[in-house]
């Protein structure tokens, strides 16, 4: 999925980030007492559709 020069960020066998990402997940979801769901992007190089 591509949206305004982003794209999503590849974590396919980097557990360790997904799990800190799922912990401040989890963080905010206590402070909120709202689900929260947060998702990683990558930002695009200018012009060519290639991940920075």
């Amino acid at each position: 999925m591509k949206t305004n020069g982003y794209t999503f960020a590849e974590l396919n066998g980097k557990e360790e980030l997904i799990e800190e990402i799922r912990s401040v997940e989890s963080k905010l979801q206590e402070q909120t007492g709202e689900p929260i769901t947060l998702i990683a992007y990558e930002k695009e190089r200018a012009g060519n559709g290639e991940r920075a």
